[in-house]
């Protein structure tokens, strides 16, 4: 038996052991598909492995999956187990690393290991002078292709990064760094001491974990993937034959594209990058006065790209803030050279890498691909220059081809929306804590799907100034809340709705070629009952949506709009007849390679052809096997004999028959009882179906491109449906809202500015559970456009305010809201100067942080604008915030162009200014004394009165606050001292005047009498 044939499949090449004088030795391994896959911290698996390298002895130790030949086994008997584990569980888990690690020995075919960690007896040192292994050539290789990306490489059962990339990787994972060459080009002066790279590595189950940490940290990932397998490279003329096998990049990663371009299931509902985009910025200064911004903005993720030109002053970048906020970079390419440090500093304080991008030159069909996408949009050649840019950008990252799809651009700015700053943003909760509880996107959120959400985000940040679309909007409110409950199309509907996945994420992905077949069928099932849904109902549709003068057209056109498109595009779409191309069962199998290879029905699917064919060669060698059965029945005698399995095909026999075997059959493992063989001939027609099953797998892995690029085609009309779902279930989301109680639809006037209603209410306080007091709004030219609030602290101003503009962004949105009458003018923004904070980040004090604010609403305020000034002035000493303050509302009330204006103030003093435009307001309350207290209670009534209040009950504030009462009454002695000393000081000024008037000698009596009337006495 010493001349006996050894398997690929379950040998490794012996190496010489320096304990048995060199005898050549025979170590099995089991096979790496049938290997049960497990996760071992590094340091764990790496001293089960050096344990493994010293066992080895020139007997074999007796673990599962040991091979010898028959005579070997037989004089194991006689000499005994020469090792043995007295922990048992310690050698059922080097024997699954073992087998786990048999891809990576199938490498080792010569005398070179390729430097891998193996469970064999180590090769004799070589010096650190000699040559790099096979392996070690490939990577670096690789790596000086691509050197600005870190490199996560498999090598059979891992994942392993190198020199340089491991140092990165495993400070960021916390995995064991194996020492070795530390730099890929071999410059650090340590690396002359070893002869292989420094490695890290992790199992290959670990890798979609490993890649969300990795581009956490604004890393560039590329994962390194075999081209080819062990049987392909035996059998395959056509393979390389070098003893490394080829690898080629399969995917390239960053925070922008992981989300798109992992084929592996996410953790969670949130999924990074979901809201993040890819930026192509240039900036250009004129006479070093005026910046101009060109700004392409694309989010893999929605399928969208914004386009967008700009100008501000050099050193005023308000409006790229505005951007940066609403579109949310993760990756910037631009001209690093054109970028001051000032606008380069807003990305760096969010983490977001600037990226320095050349133009390259593009091949002819893509430029005239995009002259063609642009004869539709019309974007000027600087815009053209960044698309171009990007384009070459994504190549990288396959998903280049979201560029040239003219439907998915859309501007930034348009005239038909509102754009609300972030200090709005902030100040008005509209989406405080990620849309939870307490803001309005939490209000206003009962949409259905995950693209409903976004459009229904998308609406919120961006209110409608075009009356008729706001109209349209209240119209489907009103219809859709009608035609719920008579109707059954739209009840059946809304429950589809509840289930369905996220449709427009996965279309991109199917368009990017990133998807998983379950995804791709759980898409086509989900269109696929739309189509069904619609032509069940086509009677109804036929009836009210035939033209627009059915029911449904004369009561919403948006609605009819909406259903008309669906069903014309459900009607003509092919994906229902791509579903029948798929084989189900195949889909939820747990099998990767099963559901690769049984992926299609191959009786509908029209490509078959290719996989029928190496189908029948597999059909055709399995036959053979049967065959080669036969003959061993035959042998032993035993009629019923089978197979122990389809994936080895290995034959038992009880060890007391072995003796009678032939010679030429070779063991692979056994037990107490039985052994297991395979013969010549089963051995070749074991790795020939291996053949077939690696062609198998790339033949429908080229097919289901294939079959993604048929789904791709309809893009376009795929994508319309998922929007115009996607727009029905905002407005389902908005009629939910509009169903509470004492809500009204607004009414839009036309003429001057002005806000009119009766008892409205907060809609985000009442929806808390709050007890909530209803309040007028009285705003307009002939009620006042600058109303001034005093009250007491806590008197409910700030609520107010916030009230009047939260009703102003919901009514635009086209939503009903809360009050019983409501009547309003269009408003072009909202601008705010709320609350009190420092920016320690830039130096700026609380003060200046207020001033800022205030020169960002006078420079973008106009007559259509809602100004909302709580307490201006407060950052600063006495005089000097009365001073702006006064300052302020005088500017504003001498506008001709008054825009509308709520100032709420403790300075009573600015009540006092005598303009047209401005009325007096404050919070009503009722005063209490309380026995032990030197000073006034308040109970707050929240009614909004006409009038100016003096006093701002700061010591009930303080009260409120469990102030010790000792503190609140000395607090109080001394407020009402200074108070008397302002009121001598105002008396003094005052004597002081009518004296100096009265002395006059060179003014006659009349003047006098009209200086005395003009006095300010109060």
């Amino acid at each position: 038996m010493a001349g006996q044939p050894t398997i690929s499949r379950f040998f490794k090449k012996a190496v010489k052991s320096e304990l048995t004088h060199k005898q050549e030795q025979e170590v099995a391994v089991g096979n790496g598909a049938g290997s049960e896959s497990i996760c071992l911290d590094t340091d764990e698996e790496d001293n089960l492995s050096s344990v493994a390298s010293t066992t080895v002895t020139n007997d074999s130790f007796p673990l599962k999956g040991s091979v010898s030949s028959k005579n070997s086994k037989n004089s194991e008997k006689t000499s005994g187990t020469s090792t043995t584990f007295n922990d048992i569980d310690f050698a059922k888990k080097l024997d699954r690393i073992m087998k786990r690690r048999s891809d990576e020995n199938v490498e080792a075919e010569d005398d070179e290991e390729e430097g891998e960690e193996d469970f064999v007896k180590k090769k004799a040192r070589k010096s650190p002078t000699a040559k790099l292994t096979p392996l070690d050539k490939q990577v670096k290789d690789l790596k000086m292709h691509h050197r600005d990306k870190v490199l996560v490489i498999r090598v059979g059962y891992k994942y392993k990064c190198f020199a340089e990339d491991a140092v990165t990787v495993s400070r960021i994972l916390h995995i064991k760094l194996v020492p070795g060459k530390l730099t890929i080009d071999e410059s650090n002066p340590q690396d002359c001491n070893h002869r292989q790279f420094a490695y890290c590595s992790f199992p290959d189950v670990r890798l979609n974990v490993h890649l969300e940490r990795l581009v956490h940290h604004n890393l560039k990932v590329a994962v390194v993937e075999q081209a080819e397998t062990s049987a392909i490279k035996k059998h395959d003329p056509g393979a390389s034959k070098s003893s490394v096998f080829e690898r080629k990049i399969s995917n390239v990663f960053t925070k922008a594209t992981f989300g798109v371009n992992s084929t592996f299931v996410l953790r969670g509902k949130r999924i990074l990058g979901d809201t993040n985009s890819i930026w192509a910025l240039s900036r250009d200064v004129h006479q070093g006065k005026v910046a101009k911004y060109s700004l392409i903005s694309v989010n893999l993720n929605n399928g969208e790209v914004v386009y967008d030109e700009f100008e501000e002053p050099n050193l005023a970048d308000e409006k790229l803030q505005i951007r940066i906020k609403y579109l949310q970079p993760i990756e910037v390419l631009v001209n690093t050279d054109d970028l001051p440090l000032h606008v380069a500093k807003f990305f760096k304080d969010i983490s977001c890498p600037l990226i320095h991008k050349q133009e390259y030159d593009l091949e002819d069909h893509v430029v005239q691909a995009i002259k063609v996408m642009n004869e539709k949009i019309q974007l000027s050649p600087s815009l053209i220059r960044l698309v171009s840019k990007l384009y070459s950008h994504m190549v990288e990252y396959n998903n280049e081809q979201v560029m040239l799809i003219p439907s998915i651009y859309s501007p930034f700015a348009s005239k038909i929306h509102m754009l609300l700053d972030p200090n709005s943003l902030q100040s008005l909760d509209i989406f405080t804590h990620d849309g939870g509880k307490g803001s309005l996107f939490w209000l206003l959120d009962h949409t259905r799907t995950s693209f409903g959400l976004r459009m229904l985000r998308e609406w919120i940040l961006k209110p409608l100034v075009d009356v008729h679309q706001i109209e349209e909007r209240l119209d489907a409110i009103e219809c859709i809340t009608s035609e719920i409950n008579n109707s059954i199309f739209f009840e059946s509907l809304n429950q589809m709705l509840n289930h369905t996945p996220d449709l427009l994420r996965t279309l991109n992905r199917i368009m990017y070629g990133t998807t998983s077949r379950k995804e791709v069928y759980f898409y086509l099932k989900q269109i696929t009952s739309f189509v069904d849904h619609f032509k069940m109902h086509q009677s109804y549709l036929s009836e009210h949506f035939k033209s627009s003068d059915g029911r449904i057209g004369k009561q919403s056109p948006l609605l009819f709009r909406l259903f008309s498109e669906l069903n014309e595009l459900l009607s003509t779409t092919q994906l229902p007849h791509f579903l029948t191309m798929i084989n189900v069962s195949a889909v939820m199998e747990k099998n990767s390679d099963k559901q690769v290879m049984d992926f299609f029905n191959l009786n509908n699917y029209d490509c078959s052809e290719g996989i029928i064919k190496i189908q029948r060669e597999s059909e055709s060698v399995r036959s053979q096997l049967k065959e080669e059965l036969a003959e061993i029945r035959k042998y032993l005698k035993r009629p019923y004999l089978n197979f122990r399995d389809e994936v080895d095909y290995l034959i038992e026999v009880k060890n007391s028959q072995i003796k009678d075997l032939p010679d030429d059959w070779i063991k692979v493992n056994n037990t107490k009882m039985v052994s297991r063989f395979t013969t010549p001939r089963t051995q070749k027609l074991t790795q020939k179906l291996e053949y077939y099953k690696d062609l198998l797998i790339r033949e429908s892995e080229l097919q289901y491109k294939e079959f993604l690029n048929k789904i791709t085609a309809e893009y376009t009309e795929l994508r319309k449906i998922t929007l115009n779902l996607a727009q029905y279930d905002c407005i389902l989301s908005l009629a939910a809202t509009s169903c509470n109680v004492n809500y009204v639809r607004p009414t839009f006037v036309n003429g001057q500015q002005a806000i009119i209603a009766k008892n409205a209410r907060n809609p985000i306080i009442e929806s808390l559970d709050v007890h909530y007091v209803p309040n007028d709004i009285m705003m307009s030219p002939e009620n006042g456009k600058i109303n001034i609030i005093t009250g007491p602290n806590m008197g409910g101003k700030s609520s107010y305010i916030r009230q009047v503009a939260l009703l102003t962004i919901m009514a635009q949105i086209g939503s009903f809201v809360p009050a019983e009458e409501i009547r309003l003018s269009i408003f072009e923004n909202v601008l705010t100067r709320i609350g009190a904070h420092d920016d320690i980040i830039n130096g700026d004090s609380t003060f200046k942080v207020e001033m800022l604010d205030i020169l960002h609403i006078l420079k973008n305020c106009n007559k259509r604008s809602l100004l909302l000034l709580d307490e201006v002035g407060r950052g600063t000493g006495t005089h000097d915030g009365i001073a702006i303050s006064y300052a302020l509302i005088k500017y504003f009330s001498e506008l001709s162009d008054c825009p509308l204006i709520l100032f709420t103030t403790h300075f009573p003093m600015l009540g006092e200014i005598k303009s047209p435009l401005i009325r007096n307001y404050h919070m009503d309350y009722v005063e209490e004394q309380k026995t032990g207290e030197d000073w006034m209670s308040v109970i707050f009534l929240y009614k909004l009165k006409k009038g100016l209040t003096y006093n701002s009950y700061g010591m009930n504030v303080a009260k409120l606050a469990r102030l010790d009462k000792d503190i609140i009454n000395r607090a109080f002695s001394i407020s009402e001292e200074l108070r008397k000393e302002s009121i001598n000081e105002d008396a003094l000024k005052l004597f002081s005047s009518l004296k100096r008037i009265l002395k006059s000698d060179n003014i006659t009596a009349t003047d006098k009498l009209a200086k005395l009337l003009s006095l300010d006495i109060h």
